[in-house]
């Protein structure tokens, strides 16, 4: 399966440009032959659209810019971040989506379990938790799709009662894909490098992680995007403080295993780096 990583930089609101952003690596990714290309989770309206998600004009651009961008997911797969809306009456009016595109139309619509509400996170004042669990299909294969948090809740220290990997792992997916909005800090990277680690180590599987780049109000995020092989060896991580499209073929992946090298060599540089961005 070759599976396009497209770590962009989203503004708030902006659909029309988020929109063909989005649309060009489709495009890219269907000229390199890939099967499926992924992009961050909200990456239709950016990350974190806060207030927005109570205007229903806004829901209704989020939705209608998926409606445009299926219509150009012919012979591959996207998977874009979105919200959507709850159809039950009980709960949230949103889930916090992965949408799933292929054949001119949404396919599948995987929510978002874990919802942060520590740090700069408040995603419980507006998303519903998912509680159905299922694998999507790509090129065939059975793919364990998440978004950014469902995959931080460490058996150590649990700090949510769902394991989303641990009902997904029993379809026996062949990948993880891992869509986010993970924000900067100078350890951050690490941290959450040794938390993708620790499920591929766990599940057994590779896992193909793509993060937003850019910057929103008062958080930064600083890309980063990373492809593990079923070994935990780390196979690529895209750069940093800046957009990055890559190309990578899951049959590859346990031929190539770069050195996980630190990913900077001093504090102040990496701060300077992002307050630049």
């Amino acid at each position: 399966m070759k599976v396009a990583l497209a770590q962009l930089n989203f503004h708030v609101g902006n659909f029309e440009a988020n929109s063909s952003k989005i649309i060009e690596c489709i495009n890219r990714a269907k000229n390199q032959n890939a099967d499926v290309v992924v992009f961050p989770e909200l990456a239709v309206c950016a990350y974190p659209p806060l207030d927005f998600l109570e205007f229903e004009d806004f829901i209704k651009r989020c939705h209608t810019a998926i409606d445009e961008i299926a219509t150009v997911c012919t012979g591959i797969t996207a998977i874009v971040g979105c919200p959507s809306r709850n159809p039950v009456l009980e709960g949230k009016n949103l889930y916090n989506s992965a949408f799933v595109l292929a054949d001119g139309s949404v396919k599948q619509v995987v929510n978002k379990t874990l919802l942060p509400t520590y740090d700069v996170f408040d995603e419980y004042r507006y998303f519903e938790p998912n509680r159905n669990f299922n694998c999507i299909e790509v090129a065939g294969e059975k793919v364990a799709l998440t978004i950014c948090e469902d995959l931080w809740n460490g058996e150590d220290d649990p700090l949510y009662i769902h394991s989303p990997m641990k009902e997904l792992q029993k379809e026996k997916p062949v990948l993880i894909i891992n869509i986010a909005a993970s924000p900067f800090d100078y350890k951050h990277a690490e941290q959450r490098k040794a938390i993708l680690k620790r499920n591929v180590l766990q599940y057994g599987v590779p896992l193909v992680y793509v993060n937003h780049v850019g910057a929103q109000t008062e958080i930064i995020f600083d890309g980063g995007s990373v492809v593990w092989n079923a070994d935990g060896g780390l196979a690529h991580e895209c750069n940093y403080f800046e957009e990055d499209f890559v190309v990578i073929d899951t049959v590859d992946l346990n031929k190539k295993t770069i050195s996980e090298k630190p990913v900077t060599h001093d504090k102040t540089e990496w701060i300077y780096e992002a307050l630049i961005m």
